[in-house]
């Protein structure tokens, strides 16, 4: 293994290794380690060491008692708030900042493997970044006594860290481009709605997440913590003995509350209003104006949730009275009333029935998916537009060829350019000279952003900024193009519907 030179941070020396051209640094911690007393505590600047530390192992991901792939065996511990960097040099030369920020329902996943790094800093001549911070109970446990939004918190402070220290290794540190899928894309909503990320970073990338105000209200969040405890046998009015549970038994606890992993977006542990971190809905702080207003790219896979009917499909499937039964129960868990979900599903059959009317398995996937995704999408989009004039929207579409569509996660290894991992891709993509032609399509496309502010770059048609008139969308694929989303008729049955 080929060794950096030793890079001097303002927390202490690190030297990390080369390969194929490109410096590696894995397992930096950016934050004292949140253990012993603390746990449950808000992030704490790193504590400065004066010895070099070796930084070619990635460090712990967050406990969750899940596996993101579980053909991946990746160490758990509470010892978790590290950052990795791929840069083609450590000079220098400032190049842009891109920041990878995870996903997983906030209860799994971590900075790694998926989000490898390396050719996407080779092929771009740019900076790439990926951390870790707390997930579940741990980071997002809403109780009295207990700082608010955890998780949150660790990711303004990898941020912070990687402000201050990301020049000396070959970064701009005002071009910090923050990027991130799900629940991580969500957290760049977050960021960009809360103030105590100001001037950490200059533009945003969001891959289905968006600021949907049924995920954020605090009342799930509660009856959730209050459930937990309940399980662990502890008062809430006894904090203190949370510090002193070993870990499997609150990650059981956890796990017991949580459900099986398909249950992820149900799950009480994630961010919530509170006042003093998130004020309130980051939707309305958007809508108000309030919000960090940077250039963006914000959009949706074209089937999101078509895995779970590939499941249903291969499990004998349902039929369409019962499929819809359980897309009322999934939607009426957002607190939608009787009438708009009954008018919704009316709406909806009415098309679908026309369109698929041999598959009622379709219903599950096209309502769910633009329940989750694809609505609050637009919704943030509209709320952006009414005071931004620098925000680009996008729906992927490439149809895995195992699985026949673009679901949920299907972008990522193409932005990074690891299809021919299959640890990462999991035999979604087929290394062709088609999905080569659209991994460049994709990383030009965003490193062209983080480098600029604006996508457009010569694999693609021009792309026009989205406003309230036309409503501009690149249907990012083999070949892309620009579609105008107006004329959507199912568009229309959300009309009304908060």
């Amino acid at each position: 293994m080929k060794k950096t030179a030793v890079v001097l941070t303002k927390s202490g020396k690190i030297q990390g290794y080369v390969e194929e051209g490109v410096e590696i640094y894995k397992g930096i911690p950016y934050a004292e380690s949140p253990i012993g007393d603390l746990r449950f505590r808000e992030p704490l600047p790193k504590k400065k060491w004066d010895e070099i530390r070796n930084c070619t192992q990635f460090g712990p991901i967050a406990p969750q008692g899940y596996h993101d792939d579980p053909k991946i065996e990746l160490p758990e511990d509470e010892d978790c708030l590290y950052l990795n960097i791929w840069t083609p040099c450590s000079d220098d030369k400032k190049r842009p900042v891109m920041v990878w920020i995870h996903g997983g329902g906030f209860i799994i996943g971590g900075g790694r493997p998926r989000s490898d790094g390396a050719k996407l800093a080779s092929y771009g001549d740019v900076v790439v970044v990926s951390f870790n911070y707390r997930l579940g109970a741990l980071g997002f446990l809403n109780l009295p006594g207990i700082p608010p939004n955890l998780g949150i918190q660790d990711q303004v402070a990898a941020l912070k860290w990687i402000k201050e220290n990301i020049e000396v290794f070959g970064g701009d540190s005002n071009n910090i481009t923050i990027f991130g899928e799900s629940a991580g894309g969500q957290s760049v909503t977050i960021l960009l709605a809360i103030s105590s990320s100001k001037g950490l970073f200059h533009r945003a990338i969001v891959q289905s997440g968006a600021a949907n105000p049924r995920d954020f209200k605090p009342e799930r969040s509660i009856e959730g913590a209050e459930k937990f405890i309940a399980k662990l046998g502890i008062n809430k009015e006894n904090i203190g003995e949370l510090r002193k549970v070993p870990l499997n038994k609150l990650i059981a606890a956890q796990k017991k509350i949580v459900g099986n992993s398909l249950s992820l977006k149900n799950s009480p542990f994630w961010p919530y209003i509170d006042g003093e971190i998130i004020f309130e809905q980051p939707i309305e702080i958007i809508r108000k104006g309030n919000n960090h207003q940077v250039p963006m790219i914000i959009g949706y896979n074209e089937n999101e949730l078509g895995f779970l009917s590939e499941i249903l499909t291969k499990s004998g499937g349902m039929k369409k009275k019962i499929i819809l039964k359980f897309v009322r129960s999934a939607i009426q868990k957002g607190n939608m009333s009787k009438e708009n979900l009954e008018n919704l599903i009316t709406f909806y059959s009415k098309v679908l029935e026309k369109k698929y009317p041999d598959n009622p398995m379709m219903y599950w996937d096209i309502i769910l998916s633009d329940s989750m995704f694809k609505i609050p999408i637009i919704r943030q989009l509209e709320a952006h537009a009414i005071h931004q004039s620098n925000i680009y929207s996008y729906v992927f579409s490439y149809n895995s060829p195992k699985f026949g569509f673009a679901f949920h996660t299907f972008e990522i290894p193409f932005v990074f350019n690891t299809i021919d991992k299959k640890d990462v891709a999991d035999g979604a993509v087929e290394v062709s000279e088609e999905s080569k032609k659209l991994t460049k399509i994709m990383m030009d496309t965003w490193i062209a952003f983080a480098r600029t502010g604006s996508p457009d770059n010569k694999g693609i048609p021009k792309w026009p900024v989205y406003n309230l008139e036309e409503r501009a969308v690149m249907k990012l694929s083999i070949h892309p193009e620009m579609i105008e989303t107006n004329e959507d008729p199912l568009l229309q049955a959300w009309n009304g519907i908060p």
